[in-house]
């Protein structure tokens, strides 16, 4: 494999920007239930890709790109700059989040990081609902009330779900062990790299920008942005393993494929020709 040049990782940056633009504004679904925090779709596969694929400044590029471009060419609602902070670091951070589980070590051969977030996922839903009773709707018009048997439905089928998205991980990892896309990348840690980014930084951040310009209470919203992700974050790892196996039949060398600093030992390489040559 060749290492992919600028021009290759421009015209791939503009195409996700491009894709993840239709996919946001007209492939996605918006205010669900009244929410208006609350929106499901398919773009941020595109960008965590872009980030696996291209590396963390690229993929940060797209996110920018995508959230801006997007607000500014297909208006949903009122735009504010805080809103691109959770766009940014979904680009950003899966590449850095990969290499720093990869320097670890933790999941050569279990998910182990990913079996953590699902156990602290599914203790905050738990809390969350033994805490509430009701959740409000956009300028609470509307309430909607979390009846015990609500409460059970949502806590059994967070741990059902959990269980399976585990296993899942665990079957597609043994079911292709064969084929060329496990001899250069991990999916456990790809995995573990999504739930980091979405658990830790998209989602936390998000809400709390969305709490404050909507005014809305922080936990209401990051626990049902929590609910929504956690559905469609499975879905997300399918749609970037099966990208990064496709992008292995182009012969160009992505990001993570490259050595850690790689760009450090080019620099210090031309340096030295260029010191060598006067």
């Amino acid at each position: 494999m060749k290492r992919m040049n600028t021009l290759y990782k421009i015209s791939f940056s503009a195409l996700f920007i491009a894709l993840g633009i239709i996919l946001s504004r007209f492939l996605s679904i918006s205010y669900i239930f009244g929410l208006p925090f609350l929106k499901i779709g398919f773009t941020n596969s595109i960008v965590m890709f872009a980030s696996f694929y291209l590396g963390p400044i690229y993929g940060f590029i797209v996110g920018t790109a995508v959230d801006v471009f997007g607000a500014l060419l297909y208006p949903i609602g009122p735009f504010n700059p805080l809103y691109t902070i959770a766009a940014s670091l979904t680009g950003l951070m899966p590449f850095l989040i990969y290499r720093f589980i990869s320097f670890t070590k933790l999941e050569n051969k279990f998910p182990t990081i990913l079996t953590i977030i699902l156990i602290a996922l599914n203790v905050f839903v738990i809390a969350f609902m033994a805490n509430n009773d009701v959740i409000h709707s956009e300028s609470g018009k509307t309430t909607y009330e979390l009846y015990p048997w609500l409460k059970w439905t949502i806590v059994s089928t967070f741990l059902v779900l959990s269980v399976a998205f585990l296993s899942g991980t665990l079957y597609i990892k043994r079911r292709f062990k064969d084929r060329k896309f496990n001899k250069y990348y991990n999916s456990y840690i790809i995995a573990s790299s999504v739930y980091v980014t979405y658990f830790v930084f998209k989602i936390p951040v998000g809400s709390l920008v969305q709490a404050i310009l909507l005014n809305y209470d922080f936990m209401v919203v990051m626990t049902v942005r929590m609910l929504a992700g956690f559905l469609t974050s499975f879905v997300h790892i399918i749609i970037i393993l099966i990208a990064l196996d496709v992008s292995l039949r182009f012969q160009e060398k992505g990001a993570l494929l490259e050595e850690p600093f790689a760009f450090i030992k080019r620099i210090k390489a031309r340096n030295k020709k260029e010191l060598t040559n006067n």
